[in-house]
């Protein structure tokens, strides 16, 4: 099963820009909240996963907090079943000595607490395309992909499809080695190839991390959060 195009692209304006969902249950439909309010965005140190909340592996040093951003067109951009933000997303600048490594975002509905996730994924994500892994040779293949050995790299279901035995969805990986679209994946730079123990397919990414020491200013440009509905 899945959602219809137009339905997706709905339910993202209904969440982000607060708009109606007409002809549900009657024309008005679902309605949007009578205070729009704001979703917030907050760094993670891992991917907090489907059964996590915001606090779950969120970073932490002194100066941080979750940043607010509006329900509405001057907030988010929703298009085409995509959302991005509107503008640049900046988080407290670091005061405290010592090193975060941020590597997953998230939005939610809270300023703080163990409010719930909407969204997560990867910083600095770019879509490198469907991928098939096989189990007998532990390669994945990426048709036309641009990734390079010591990049890093995480994978996520397709609607109906499964990932591949021991990949966990979201995980940071290493590139260990390329052959035209054939990769293979390592859990450590330089480390041993990582063994994928079943068949399995889905969406890859090329990820990035982010080391936040003192008088750094983690901040997301216009169009760097990347959500699409499918």
């Amino acid at each position: 099963m899945s959602k219809g195009n137009t339905f997706e692209n709905e339910l993202l304006l209904h969440l982000f820009n607060n708009s109606d969902i007409t002809l549900i249950g009657d024309a008005g439909g679902l309605r949007g909240s009578v205070g729009a309010g704001s979703l917030y965005v907050a760094l993670h140190t891992a991917e907090p996963g489907e059964g996590g909340d915001q606090t779950t592996s969120e970073i932490a040093y002194t100066g941080y907090a979750r940043v607010g951003v509006a329900r509405s067109g001057a907030g988010w951009t929703v298009a085409t079943n995509t959302v991005t933000n509107a503008a640049a997303v900046t988080f407290g600048q670091r005061t405290d000595i010592g090193t975060a490594v941020a590597t997953h975002w998230s939005v939610g509905v809270a300023a703080s607490g163990a409010s719930k996730i909407l969204y997560s994924g990867p910083l600095g994500t770019v879509v490198q395309g469907p991928f098939t892994a096989l189990a007998v040779d532990n390669t994945i293949r990426i048709p036309g992909h641009s990734l390079a050995v010591d990049e890093r790299v995480a994978f996520y279901p397709a609607f109906g499809s499964a990932l591949p035995g021991s990949v966990v969805e979201g995980t940071l990986y290493w590139v260990k080695t390329v052959a035209g679209d054939v990769i293979t994946i390592s859990t450590t730079q330089g480390g041993g190839e990582f063994d994928i123990t079943s068949d399995g397919d889905g969406v890859a990414y090329e990820a990035r991390t982010l080391s936040i020491t003192q008088f750094i200013t983690p901040s997301f440009a216009a169009g760097d959060i990347d959500i699409t509905e499918d």
